[in-house]
């Protein structure tokens, strides 16, 4: 059974998805691992044709900086009282990337700053401590989800090498007239289904090599059809919520099999829980953002977006974007 919160008196006012402007074909970016005719094959069951990569020596970090910049053209930036940022690709071990971020984007000197080290289900998390800061201190924070994967990903690993893409999203959560609930559950005993090694610290038995993501597919497929859904229904029945009275699904984009496997264990039509990240890729704790900013927003109301993945873990919420101004931008 899920843990359940609501946060009182916010809204979420803007989001802005940085994307790498490069596009790589899967043939293209895994040469070593499939040709033409294996990745499209490939490309129809995950629904990733292709994949936005960073070059080299973009980060996370900058990514957001672009995506946050443009949240912050025209508003006074000594208002921001808050920025968390969701990542497991952050630019450094320490100091943690928020304080780097703060500087980097002019804000001041007495912002709360806190790094999120978590995955697919971070934007949902994420959401849920800048919408408290919000409240609690009656100002604006800002909230920076997303991942450069593509410096994780073993380029000898079909099962990670194809389907992550890179991405960022800046979100800006505003005291306002919402009350958003929130249900989280953790399952700790799967940590190793996707799974990342440091040498430094840890190792455990993993058929991969240190420093590269490791994903058990047959689990995280498991998990999506069993615990996720029963966290979504157990959300929906405390918050009395019927599948018809949500307008819109905006689900972590594992990958297309996934989403449609989750719609139809839901019945919920699959065109409510769209799969919007063909020409992205996974994008980790950026995708759901992405999902809002690529549908239409303003007629989507009553949204619920699910994050699952990494811990293994699930994120659910309810949030009206009807009002909220979204964009997505391109970085070279």
């Amino acid at each position: 059974m899920p843990v359940f919160d609501c946060v009182r008196g916010v809204d979420v006012a803007e989001i802005v998805c940085a994307l790498p402007a490069q596009t790589f074909s899967l043939a293209e970016y895994a040469p070593n691992l499939l040709n033409e005719k294996t990745a499209a094959r490939l490309a129809k069951s995950t629904g990733f044709s292709s994949l936005r990569i960073a070059p080299e020596g973009v980060t996370t970090a900058d990514l957001f900086a672009e995506a946050a910049g443009k949240i912050l053209e025209g508003r006074r930036r000594e208002e921001v009282a808050g920025l968390v940022f969701v990542s497991k690709t952050p630019d450094y071990d320490m100091p943690a990337t928020s304080h780097v971020l703060q500087h980097k984007l002019g804000l001041s000197n007495s912002v709360i700053c806190i790094d999120i080290s978590e995955g697919c289900s971070g934007f949902v998390r994420g959401l849920y401590v800048a919408a408290m800061m919000s409240s609690r201190l009656g100002a604006p924070v800002l909230l920076g989800c997303g991942d450069t994967n593509s410096r994780i990903t073993d380029p000898d690993d079909r099962a990670s090498r194809c389907i992550y893409g890179d991405g960022a999203s800046a979100i800006l959560v505003t005291p306002g007239g919402q009350d958003i609930p929130f249900a989280f559950a953790t399952y700790g005993e799967k940590y190793g289904v996707v799974i990342m090694e440091n040498s430094r610290s840890r190792i455990t038995p993993s058929p991969k090599r240190d420093g590269y993501i490791y994903l058990d597919g047959v689990e995280i497929l498991n998990f999506s059809m069993n615990e996720v859904p029963e966290a979504i229904t157990s959300f929906m029945e405390r918050n009395s919520l019927t599948r018809d009275s949500i307008t819109l699904y905006a689900c972590h984009q594992a990958n297309k099999l996934i989403l449609d496997s989750l719609a139809d264990k839901l019945g919920v039509p699959r065109e409510k829980m769209p799969f919007t990240s063909g020409d992205i890729g996974n994008e980790s704790s950026a995708s759901i953002p992405s999902v809002i900013v690529r549908t239409d927003a303003a007629k989507h109301q009553r949204v619920l977006c699910c994050g699952f993945g990494v811990g293994l873990s699930v994120g659910v919420c309810l949030a009206d974007f009807s009002g909220t101004k979204t964009r997505e931008v391109y970085l070279s």
